[in-house]
């Protein structure tokens, strides 16, 4: 039994008073002379011992009084030993687009919330915060419309990223009950490693989950170009076999233009190809009806006339190889020989490339370093016979130099696949397919990245920033390099990426960038709209163009229009498609962590581990019955 106010219980050294009074009081007797006290003799002792039982019972009950007056003042209670720390509790809520599916009438986010309002105690301080929002230390009043509001999600917080965040919420008393409840779905794309997680956090999860799952999804889709001037547009679309068919809408702006229903294979994925009106402005849109979830039911897409990359090469070497690889309609090329001639055409390059230039002029170097300051890319490709030191001059500011040449063959084996050069270009990784083979080449010293190596693991092509360095020469006598498929995944990628042109759509929650050929002045800054919403992109005067970075925003899927630009251009976004795939976590396996079936058995036991049970009305009661039994004696005993 436990006290609330435990100093109060001082105040039982006062039942020493009536234990005082009681052995203290004297009875001072009158005698009376009576003429024959001899039938008075046995009455008279009889009295005396009825006087002395009273004496003591009313000592004991009044000691009784007293002491449960004074523990009912004190307040004694009985509780859990949790019941008497501090308690903090963390909740996190998944709004994320998987909790899209449909519980009866409600999505599994409307079901979270409602059960949350319902269980919450009014009085209880918590902190909530779910994968795009917080709320730091309120009751369930104070956020209640808010959680009602709640939209979904582009973000999917994994479980070590809910355990880390939820710990900067706590205020780290070490005698504090430190409780996290999850609230999700638990989709495999969460993970389920937390073993190595902050200890001393209570975890709770509650899953929540439908009895049947099922779901179509628009993947992806891509154009397939031929030789033909019409376009077709690829298609991929998942769902399950057990799916007869789904029928599919392709709109451009409001306007149908075409259709077509989908077959599902055993894997539940299937393509098809639309074929879409050449040399026209598309913005596009894919659309499907499906029961599951509803956030991938779109898929928005664009198509602009797209600027070409503009390409300058410098030099007198043989470019066939190179015209071929920039001949479509991507491309702008242009061959120059004289270094002169080339320097005030720099100036609107994405793209400059030295092709084996032996030397290389002092104006053209300060031009060259000029043009790479501003943004612009670079390709070195060396002469067999040039000038080192006119080179590394242009190098040393990205601290790489060429050294001497060694006259050797050798094979280029390696290839950096994580490099940004070669994603998504190689479905597996390739393994002994026919090496390139260079004769001679140069030494190359400093931190740049290597993106293709030697046997010897020294650099054949080296990247820093955006400077692209070769180490040997790629004229047919010193190399085959130009025969090796490695050419077209190298030099075409890097003319690509020179230039961000507007991909057909991007994934939201992902840094993007497009780059837009518009010089612009101080006063006059991109903006981006969709409908009433409208925001402004990270932004940066890159050369003769303008770099724009997405990510924050947009929050909403769609095709977005700029504005404050000269030529109209359109933008897609879309929400990534890692929850489409409705595959769960086996919770059970998840060490260091409680499961409970709902939200409401989770603070029904956190309820009932703080009861406390009171205790003092009936030590009052006992008061009561202690002053009732004094009255009793005083009547019964006279």
């Amino acid at each position: 039994m436990l006290f609330k106010y435990p100093q109060l219980l001082w105040a039982l050294w006062l039942l020493l008073l009536p234990i005082l009074v009681h052995l203290l009081q004297l009875r001072k007797f009158k005698k009376t002379p009576f003429t024959n006290v001899k039938l008075l003799q046995k009455v008279v002792a009889k009295s005396q011992r009825s006087q002395s039982l009273k004496r003591w019972l009313l000592l004991l009950t009044r000691m009784a009084l007293f002491a449960a007056l004074i523990i009912a003042f004190a307040q004694p209670f009985l509780a859990n030993s949790k019941a008497l720390q501090p308690q903090e509790m963390v909740i996190y809520l998944d709004n994320s687009h998987s909790m899209q599916l449909r519980k009866e009438n409600n999505s599994l986010l409307e079901e979270a919330v409602q059960e949350l309002i319902n269980a919450i105690p009014e009085d209880l301080t918590f902190t909530l915060f779910t994968n795009d929002r917080e709320y730091r230390y309120l009751t369930i009043k104070d956020i209640q419309n808010s959680l009602l509001q709640l939209s979904f999600s582009t973000n999917q917080l994994t479980l070590q990223d809910i355990v880390l965040k939820s710990n900067t919420y706590f205020n780290k008393e070490d005698k504090a009950v430190r409780k996290l409840v999850v609230v999700s779905d638990f989709q495999k794309s969460m993970g389920g490693d937390i073993g190595d997680s902050i200890n001393g956090i209570e975890k709770y999860l509650v899953p929540l989950r439908v009895e049947k799952v099922s779901n179509v999804s628009i993947d992806s889709l891509y154009l397939e170009t031929g030789n033909t001037p019409e376009k077709n547009l690829v298609v991929l679309v998942s769902g399950s076999s057990e799916f007869e068919s789904t029928p599919v809408s392709v709109f451009n702006g409001e306007s149908l233009i075409a259709k077509a229903a989908v077959d599902y294979n055993e894997k539940g994925t299937s393509k098809i190809v639309i074929s879409l009106p050449p040399n026209e402005d598309i913005e596009g849109k894919v659309s499907i009806n499906d029961i599951g979830l509803a956030y991938d039911n779109e898929l928005f897409f664009n198509i602009n006339t797209r600027e070409k990359v503009n390409i300058l090469v410098i030099g007198n070497a043989d470019d066939l190889y190179l015209r071929k690889l920039f001949s479509d309609d991507n491309c702008q090329y242009l061959p120059i020989s004289d270094q002169e001639q080339a320097i005030p055409l720099l100036t609107g390059q994405d793209l400059v490339i030295l092709n084996e230039v032996a030397s290389l002029g002092s104006p053209l170097g300060l031009a060259l370093n000029d043009y790479l300051q501003q943004g612009g890319t670079m390709i070195l490709i060396p002469s067999k016979d040039m000038v080192i030191r006119d080179f590394n001059s242009l190098l040393m500011p990205y601290g790489i130099s060429y050294g001497s040449a060694l006259t050797m063959p050798q094979e280029i084996t390696g290839i950096e696949y994580a490099h940004p050069l070669f994603t998504n270009v190689f479905e597996d990784r390739i393994k002994n397919f026919q090496y390139p083979i260079v004769q001679s080449a140069y030494t190359l010293s400093g931190n740049a990245a290597h993106v293709l190596s030697y046997a010897s693991e020294a650099p054949f092509l080296a990247n820093k920033d955006n400077m692209y360095v070769f180490t040997a020469s790629l004229s047919k006598e010193n190399s085959d390099f130009k025969n090796s498929p490695l050419i077209v995944p190298s030099l075409y990628t890097i003319g690509l990426q020179s230039r961000k042109l507007a991909a057909l759509y991007y994934n939201m929650g992902s840094v993007n960038s497009i780059d837009i050929p518009e010089i612009m002045q101080q006063d006059r800054i991109v903006s981006v709209e969709k409908g009433n919403e409208e925001f402004i992109p990270q932004q940066q005067s890159i050369g003769q163009k303008t770099r724009l970075w997405f990510s924050e925003y947009p929050k909403e899927a769609g095709t977005y229009h700029l504005k404050n630009v000269q030529q109209q251009r359109s933008l897609s976004f879309n929400y990534p498609r890692d929850e489409s795939r409705l595959a769960f976590l086996e919770l059970t396996s998840i060490e260091g962590t409680m499961i409970r079936s709902s939200i409401s058995e989770v603070f029904n036991e956190f309820e009932n581990d703080n009861a406390v049970t009171s205790l003092w009305k009936w030590f009052a009661i006992l008061a009561l019955l202690f002053i009732l039994t004094e009255v009793i004696i005083q009547k019964v005993l006279r």
